[in-house]
């Protein structure tokens, strides 16, 4: 098995586009932002940053998924910090892992407290989360105006937007989904591109009407298994319903095959490394380097990776590939 996963890392490697980023070295800076318009609320984030990257870098936000926190997917943030992207994970209190899980800490769901997750579900508390991106962005030009470590260093013109399950679910509403009940309020023009990690069929109203109102490219990413016990009962293929819906701008879907809802987070479950996880985050890293440099630093050979059969190639048998890309 390793020796599989081994020879399918460097044979990525060779199909993957150049990039002309080499020997990066990543500093991580954690810290807490605290949102005076919102009763003192903190918000936790850890950053990624490329050190010796050359000029104003982009910046991928990532939001967590419910009962995670700022130290998730380090596997992908790390990744495109080394190839001169600065990525921010922002904490969402309420919903994150002293919220939901306690002293659970990474076990899991599987001693949950019902009352905990029905109070981290609720509209009150996405709210907050969707909120908290536009605040994190506008600490985040406060930083590369006045802060010595960051200044000019944060291209605030080319930020992507990127999140798992609850974290999805962020995305797309920065993104411009709309609501049933508050249209789309919550998206930031700032956002010039979206990944959604285990994206979700909206839980009231038309997906039709839920996602046309998404004008940015997006990349959806989801597995055969992808299931949680929140999902009143809907299979997984429902999470390709993002995709189906979007129309105009261009759109990629992954659908990793026996992949599950946890592949994207980087937990580690209690029982060790899946078999095939290593796998998985490999495609991941490249199918979201690859989009991003499409879509937030224009590079033409990278959008052409993504759809002139190279990155399908690479994909092989541990899934399926769809776009609609102009």
């Amino acid at each position: 098995m390793r020796l599989i996963a081994a020879l399918t890392l460097a044979f990525l490697v060779l199909l993957a586009p150049a990039r002309a980023d080499t020997n990066i070295t990543v500093d991580t800076i954690l810290g807490e932002w605290t949102d005076a318009a919102r009763d003192n609320r903190v918000v936790p984030y850890k950053i990624f940053y490329p050190q010796n990257a050359a000029g104003a870098r982009p910046v991928v936000i990532w939001s967590h998924g419910l009962g995670g926190n700022r130290d998730g997917a380090e596997y992908l943030l790390r990744f495109l910090a080394e190839n001169g992207y600065v990525g921010v994970a922002v904490q969402h209190p309420g919903s994150d892992t002293p919220a939901v899980l306690g002293e659970l800490g990474d076990g899991g769901f599987a001693n949950f407290d019902r009352s905990k997750i029905r109070k981290s579900i609720s509209p009150a508390t996405s709210v907050d989360r969707f909120r908290d991106i536009p605040f994190a962005l506008d600490q985040l030009e406060s930083m590369n105006a006045n802060d010595p470590k960051f200044r000019g260093r944060l291209d605030m013109n080319r930020i992507g937007m990127s999140g798992h399950s609850f974290g999805a679910i962020t995305t797309m509403m920065l993104a411009g989904q709309s609501t049933a009940l508050a249209g789309s309020r919550f998206g930031d023009p700032r956002v010039k591109a979206a990944i959604a990690y285990s994206p979700s069929k909206p839980r009231m109203g038309s997906p039709d009407k839920a996602f046309a109102t998404i004008k940015i490219p997006t990349f959806h990413m989801t597995g055969t298994k992808d299931t949680t016990p929140f999902d009143n009962g809907e299979p997984p293929e429902s999470r390709q319903l993002p995709y189906q819906n979007i129309h105009g701008p261009d759109k990629y879907l992954i659908v990793f095959k026996d992949g599950d809802h946890m592949i994207f987070s980087g937990r580690v479950p209690r029982s060790g490394p899946r078999p095939h996880d290593e796998t998985f985050h490999a495609l991941i890293n490249k199918a979201s380097l690859a989009f991003w440099d499409a879509y937030l630093m224009g590079n033409a050979d990278a959008k052409a990776y993504l759809t002139d059969g190279r990155f399908k190639q690479d994909l092989g048998g541990e899934g399926t590939f769809a776009f609609e890309a102009r």
